[in-house]
């Protein structure tokens, strides 16, 4: 019943002759799988099944959320992040552990860059060959750093990777990806759903109504607006794109038992309904001192200053208006930072948040 409400959406949206390129492409997909299985790579697999049982595992989205989420308590903890989540390392004072990305524009613009992304993480994930045909494996090479995903179709959760089911969004691989490592507790943040049209994107031309290319470094989803920024190509957040990811997401909860899973939402400014909800800080279980600690550290390693310090030397702009051509290191409110980090990302670092506090470090000095 579903593939078929889906195969009658795609007609009323693209016609019949995108349903007919489709089922080409599946059945391509499906002859491609047959006469490619790989013992040397099931072996990798099984090696890793199971290896972090007894641990716990935040996934990360990419929403505007986490720049509301002090991420730098991470330090100690597992963290699976996705697509162009690196664009937040610099703000960070750890490197998360593992890295996916399944859709094929976004890794097709970022096959280039796939070694220097290497370099931030200790596993990454890849389809070897896209359901709309390109060959990954090809385009991005071997590495022993590198897994290569076999995904499926139809609705499901996969407990046999490379097998992966798709869910619309790449949190949904990435949860069968922890779950497979044996992690025993998912935590997701920064899975907003809070999706805007990006109006200023433009459609690839001779491609899917949903297949955009940003123009400039606006995209309002995320939580840089360089994430999708110019140049970039991803898929306009449609309303039958997001109902597709929320539907996949609400058939995992409600099956969290069947697939013995623990999955609960601590982000913040979440939609997602699909999973109980605790707060991030009841989570994580530290002691103020601790989280001061943690900032700290990221503080003192960014700018050079403990908070005391910075808090000395730079001005707090809390209810004033930012200076025009302002160029100095400066502290806020929480609200007001989150608001000016889509402004300020190219000029200053924003740390945070701390005390319910935002830092902006000019970039190119350690003030």
């Amino acid at each position: 019943m579903r593939l078929i409400s889906k195969v009658i959406n795609i007609y009323q949206r693209e016609g019949v002759s995108s349903v007919l390129k489709k089922a080409r492409f599946r059945i391509g997909y499906y002859g491609y799988r047959a006469f490619n299985s790989n013992k040397k790579e099931e072996e990798r697999w099984n090696a890793l099944k199971g290896k972090f049982k007894g641990k716990r595992a935040y996934l990360l989205g990419n929403g505007p959320s986490l720049n509301k989420t002090p991420l730098y308590l991470l330090k100690d903890e597992y963290v699976l992040c996705f697509n162009r989540f690196y664009l937040y390392n610099e703000r960070l004072n750890f490197s998360p552990n593992f890295f996916a990305c399944v859709d094929n524009l976004v890794l097709k613009d970022l096959v280039d860059e796939i070694p220097q992304i290497a370099n931030y993480f200790d596993l990454l994930f890849f389809p070897d060959r896209h359901f709309r045909k390109t060959n990954f494996r090809n385009l991005i090479g071997n590495d022993e750093k590198h897994y290569w995903l076999a995904p499926v179709f139809g609705r499901g959760f996969s407990k046999n990777l490379p097998k992966v089911n798709q869910g619309g969004s790449v949190i949904y691989e990435g949860m069968q990806i922890l779950d497979f490592l044996g992690f025993d507790e998912i935590i997701i943040l920064g899975v907003d759903m809070n999706f805007k049209i990006h109006e200023t994107a433009e459609q690839i031309a001779s491609s899917k109504e949903t297949d955009i290319k940003s123009k400039e470094d606006d995209d309002p989803n995320h939580f840089d607006p360089r994430y999708f920024g110019k140049n970039r190509s991803y898929h306009q957040p449609e309303k039958f794109v997001i109902d597709n990811i929320v539907s996949s997401l609400d058939f995992l909860g409600s099956n969290l038992e069947l697939f013995n899973l623990k999955i609960v939402n601590c982000g913040f400014d979440s939609k997602i309904e699909s999973f109980p909800k605790e707060d991030f800080y009841s989570k994580i279980g530290y002691s103020d001192e601790r989280i001061k600690g943690l900032f700290e550290d990221l503080l003192v390693e960014k700018s050079g200053h403990s908070i005391d310090e910075f808090e000395s030397i730079h001005r707090n702009l809390e209810g004033l208006e930012l200076p025009a051509n302002f160029n100095e290191s400066f502290f806020l409110g929480v609200d007001e930072g989150v608001k000016l980090i889509p402004k300020l990302i190219h000029e200053f670092l924003p740390l945070g948040p701390w005390n319910n506090k935002y830092y902006f470090i000019k970039r190119n000095s350690k003030q």
